[in-house]
């Protein structure tokens, strides 16, 4: 026994006399600033985190030093040839199109070329140059993405409905930013004026991020402040042109958009804070509501606007503070606040494609006055031995005021843990796993979801627990696999179930990286989607309590090839994919109550009070395609360069297009009263499904010469083949009813359409930046969604100013 201590004694005197005290700082190779959180781990045990002034001290035993920190190249460094140095390791940004960080595909930060499954990453110059006003008109760039009536779309994995049950998760900073009560993001509120970058993950994503990722993920990355202080004003004034039919405009003048976003960051010792502020007042690109009756414009909010739809007026406050702790390495305590106040009008249908194109039809337009914010404390702490434990929370608070007396409230409460562990440390190399447990509450009230509860209030609770192991062979293989058990009582009703994933990526070659994978999925319907009941003129929404949740499989497999030409470098890349569905819900306009025709009956009001939308599972459905996508960016000679550019085909057919999902009283809408996804079709070749576009196309191309700056952007969306038969069905029958134009137009754009935005901008000396940024260059007249119009072209001219202050000696 005395012989087995004396043993361990001298053990462990042998392994602290091997090891080397190493001590010294960490800057950016380029900008020479200190960085903050900085790891270091040493190849024989040991590690830290660099403090507020970028200093670490560490016993270090093995014979190398490694740092590593989110957007920067990894380096790793002999301890001799530290010893000889003087204590200052240089570490330089992952800027190339060969090394871009991501972390929305594993939870933490990895090269984009080693993930499994496919992403796209834009950066926040896209977003500036284009004059981003909300965050879904930067997404439409993106290869693969179309965003419907403010829905999002992957990969033609959604539909049309009604802005209720995303499929696609939107995170901010790993924050879920779907409203409780719809499951819909509000474009609004995202901070576009402090984008670091936008990660789009695309496939199923549920073992990571749960119900809603059911077809991809698009997170938002805001940036914390540097040593430097910084502040940008940006101000913008946009000018509708007038529509290219004459006939279309029947109000003075031009409609008007109005900006400016202000942001500050700085860092003060050991405490980073930003604040940030957005104000808009958007015209719109609709005509002024009028008075079916009387014809009268309606004056809305503002009696000085009576010849002004007036949009969307909002103003938003975002701020954020980060504290490091001066005692304990490694902690840090977060608190961020966003809030958004609008007042807005939204058009579900135009009033007639012929003469009013830009007008709403009789109720269909509806204003809203909406107050929405957040408060999210966080507390993240990184240990020495690769081990990082996080714990996120947030109150979020919506009160939408409609006009229809259809208003809604909902308070969402959310929590999770996750835990992750670089194994390294312990002597498994290249194991990195992650666990966590979320927990969200949602608590929805109002008129409008009396479809669950007679006084109109639904609770929802979701409890969800996952793991996920990446490991590293080799240097060269990337294996990643996961679990995700999650369940959801919604008024009581429980339902749950676990779904797993599982990818490879390999290095075939330098830069020529194959990829697979195979990912569930499973998403439960939202309070709105189940218990929803309201009305938007002569249509109707109808609650479906019985609706069950969707489930689906994700398969895919790709490869990323680099290249370099000169001094410009990038990728492309190539997909195969396919999606299947399980109960797949789907928004649907049919008949949905019965009519019984008696004499004397006005048969017209009784379609009205019967004829609508509802949420139901019409059973099983699939996806297949692919995608070809290209990055790129370099110097060309003295000019630089930056591409972003893609195609993706999308097969999107129902399997089960006989399958009976509900009832109907009339055989007008339907054989034999049977509602299936064959009679309520208005194209069934090739049973693709509703509301989607096949093929898409996106291109993006800047120059940078100087301080000049001139780019493009294209985008293509592929004629929509299919939606819902009954809207034909109305206009040709009860054109007294419904007669918005529907039939013709369609007809009349069967080749799809083509959008073209251009921008020119210069960068003068001491900060200052003017632009000018032309959306829909060609002013065509275009709709993605049948029966809503988009915007004619606009002049928009920005002013930007940045003050970046002093680094402190």
């Amino acid at each position: 026994m005395m012989f087995r201590c004396l043993l361990i004694v001298l053990l462990t005197l042998s392994i602290h006399s091997s090891a080397q005290q190493v001590k010294g700082y960490v800057k950016d190779e380029q900008s020479k600033e200190m960085i903050i959180g900085a790891v270091l781990r040493c190849s024989g045990g040991g590690g830290t985190v660099t403090n507020s002034e970028g200093f670490f001290a560490l016993d270090c035993t093995g014979d190398s030093l490694i740092v590593e920190y989110i957007g920067y190249s990894r380096k790793a460094l002999a301890l001799k040839e530290f010893s000889r140095g003087d204590g200052i390791i240089s570490i330089a940004p992952m800027m190339t199109a060969f090394q871009t960080v991501v972390v929305s595909a594993g939870k933490f930060e990895q090269d984009i070329n080693e993930v499994t499954v496919s992403m796209e990453v834009l950066k926040p110059d896209l977003v500036h140059d284009k004059n981003t006003v909300s965050a879904e008109d930067i997404l439409q760039q993106t290869p693969g993405v179309s965003i419907v009536d403010k829905e999002p779309q992957i990969r033609g994995g959604s539909g049309y409905s009604f802005g209720a049950g995303s499929r696609v998760q939107i995170l901010v900073d790993d924050m879920p930013a779907l409203s409780g009560d719809a499951g819909r993001p509000n474009w609004d509120y995202l901070p576009v004026e402090n984008i670091s970058q936008i990660e789009v993950i695309k496939g199923a994503s549920s073992v990571l991020y749960g119900s809603a990722a059911l077809s991809g993920v698009i997170h938002f990355r805001t940036a914390y402040p540097g040593a430097v202080p910084k502040t940008v004003v940006q101000l913008y004034q946009g000018v509708f042109d007038s529509p290219r039919s004459s006939a279309s405009k029947y109000w003075q003048g031009n409609l008007m958009r109005t900006g400016a976003n202000v942001f500050h960051g700085q860092r003060s010792g050991n405490i980073d804070w930003i604040i940030s502020a957005n104000f808009v007042g958007d015209d719109g690109h609709m005509g002024p509501v009028k008075d079916t009756a009387t014809g009268a414009f309606d004056n809305g909010y503002n009696p000085f606007t009576a010849d002004r739809y007036a949009a969307n007026t909002r103003g938003r406050v975002t701020g954020s503070i980060r504290v490091r702790s001066k005692k304990i390495e490694g902690l840090s305590f977060s608190l961020a606040s966003n809030w958004n106040m609008s007042n807005s009008m939204g058009t579900l249908i135009w009033e007639n494609s012929d003469t009013a194109l830009y007008g709403a039809f009789a109720g269909s337009a509806t204003r809203t006055k909406q107050l929405l914010g957040t408060v999210d404390p966080s507390v993240s702490y990184f240990g020495k031995k690769g081990g990082r434990h996080v714990l996120r929370t947030r109150w979020q608070s919506l009160d939408n005021d409609n006009d229809n007396n259809q208003g809604n409230f909902s308070d969402q409460y959310y929590g999770e843990y996750q835990f992750s562990q670089d194994w390294s440390e312990w002597g498994i190399s290249g194991l990195r796993s992650t666990v966590g447990a979320a927990s969200n509450s949602t608590y929805a009230r109002g008129e409008l979801f009396k479809g669950g509860n007679p006084d109109g209030r639904n609770t929802v609770f979701n409890r969800a627990a996952y793991i996920q192991l990446d490991q590293e062979l080799l240097k060269k293989i990337h294996l990643s696999g996961g679990a995700r058990f999650e369940q959801f009582v919604m008024n009581g009703v429980k339902s749950e179930r676990p779904v797993y994933r599982a990818g490879m990526n390999v290095e075939l070659a330098k830069y020529t990286f194959f990829r697979s994978s195979y990912g569930q999925g499973y998403r439960f319907p939202s309070v709105a989607e189940k218990f929803i009941v309201t009305g938007v003129g002569a249509i109707n929404i109808f609650a479906n309590p019985d609706l069950v949740p969707e489930t689906s499989v994700n398969m895919e497999a790709g490869i990323r090839q680099g290249f370099r030409i000169g001094n410009f470098m990038g990728f492309a890349d190539v997909s195969l994919f396919r999606q299947e569905y399980e109960n797949f819900i789907e928004f649907t306009f049919a008949l949905w109550e019965k009519i019984v025709f008696q004499p004397g009956v006005n048969i017209e009001e009784l379609f009205r009070r019967s004829l609508g939308f509802k949420s139901v599972n019409t059973g099983k459905a699939r996806v297949d395609g692919a995608e070809f996508s290209l990055t790129g960016t370099g110097q060309m000679g003295k000019v630089g360069l930056d591409i972003l550019a893609g195609y993706t085909y999308t097969q999107p057919v129902s399997l089960t297009p006989n399958q009976v999902y509900a009832k109907a009283q009339s055989s007008d809408l339907s054989d034999n009263g049977d509602i299936t996804y064959l009679n309520t079709s208005s194209d069934t070749t090739g049973n693709i499904l509703k509301y989607r576009m096949q093929h898409l196309v996106r291109a993006d191309v800047n120059l940078r010469y100087l301080g000049w700056s001139l780019g493009g952007s294209f985008r293509y969306n592929s004629h929509m083949q299919n939606i819902d038969k009954a809207f034909e069905f109305l206009e040709e029958n009860l054109p007294t009813v419904f007669n918005p134009g529907i039939i013709p137009w369609r007809a009349d754009h069967k080749k799809g359409d083509y959008v073209v935005d251009t921008r020119v901008s210069y960068t003068f000396k001491g900060g200052h930046r003017a632009a000018l940024v032309i959306s829909n260059l060609l002013n065509r007249e275009y709709a993605i969604r049948p029966l809503a119009i988009e915007e004619p072209r606009l002049f928009t001219f920005q002013y930007t100013f940045t003050f970046q202050g002093k680094e402190k000696s």
